[in-house]
């Protein structure tokens, strides 16, 4: 793991990131979470993975999380920012992996960099909210804290100011939180030696700047993506756990619906941590697969 790497894009803007797996292995990019950081990929898991099957797993931070410079920026515009990365790294093509608030990002890869991105995994990922029966999953804090995001961007702008303060006094504030909202499986995992550890570091990481960078990705997570996905043509695996309380399953088959290049593996009693910790090695390999045709809808897990 080498958790603090940076590299200075063209036009000035500083992208920290994360590497984990083998240096000279294939790239793979990994997209975090909401919100969450480049050390996501120190959660156990995708470490393990990227050194089980030899690869080079890069986690950038999203502009204001992290190490990178804070810039406005929307979903459909994300694909230059990583084009203008991968050609500061010199990668040629490879996956994308997306994980949570980081699937609609992968999406937009897809779509914005056919040329790059060869297979898509979108990992407990949310859909994007104007689709057909989005926000009939929301449950009444999704519907508060979306609705806020949506028509007065200025107030969670304040709110997770007072988050960024809070996190700096106590670590841990954030984990507490997230323990509240899950099924067995997940605090099963969190459960595990070191994980709360590490994510407290992840979730402190995102706010390392203040609340303005993740205020911003919370904002673009509640309104439309922006991205045709209908013509997306890069395959993308959509992997989601049944039991997942904090992004419904429901808006997986919602995703898997607009997508033209789709298969479903839908993982029985997993929850939204659990699935990445115990299938890590599953999902990283779906999308190493070398495939250029178009797959057809899968339901299966």
């Amino acid at each position: 793991m080498r958790p603090d790497l940076r590299v200075e894009l063209a036009d000035g803007t500083t992208v920290g990131y994360a590497e984990a797996g083998d240096p000279a292995g294939p790239p793979v990019l990994y997209l975090h979470g909401s919100p969450s950081s480049r050390l996501e990929v120190d959660l156990p898991g995708i470490r393990e993975a990227a050194q089980e099957l030899g690869l080079r797993v890069l986690a950038p931070d999203r502009p204001g999380m992290g190490l990178s410079t804070f810039r406005r920026y929307s979903i459909a515009d994300y694909p230059r920012l990583v084009r203008s990365f991968v050609d500061a790294l010199g990668l040629g093509r490879f996956p994308v992996i997306g994980v949570s608030g980081g699937g609609k990002y992968a999406c937009a890869c897809a779509w914005g960099l056919p040329d790059r991105v060869t297979r898509v995994a979108l990992v407990s990922s949310t859909c994007s909210f104007d689709l057909p029966g989005a926000r009939a999953t929301w449950n009444t804090e999704d519907r508060r804290l979306y609705r806020s995001a949506d028509r007065v961007p200025w107030l969670v702008r304040l709110f997770f100011a007072k988050v960024a303060r809070d996190v700096r006094r106590d670590p841990d504030a954030l984990f507490s939180t997230v323990e509240r909202s899950v099924g067995a499986a997940d605090q099963e995992v969190l459960a595990l030696p070191g994980f709360r550890e590490a994510l407290d570091r992840d979730m402190s990481e995102a706010f390392r700047q203040g609340g303005r960078g993740p205020a911003h990705d919370l904002t673009l997570e509640a309104r439309s993506w922006g991205v045709p996905l209908e013509r997306i043509r890069v395959p993308i695996e959509i992997w989601h756990g049944e039991d997942d309380r904090v992004v419904p399953p429901e808006q997986a088959h919602i995703l898997a619906r607009a997508l033209p290049l789709v298969t479903e593996h839908l993982v029985p009693g997993e929850g939204h941590f659990s699935l990445f910790a115990r299938h890590a090695p599953a999902i990283v390999q779906s999308v190493l697969v070398d495939s250029t045709d178009g797959a057809p809808k899968d339901t299966g897990a």
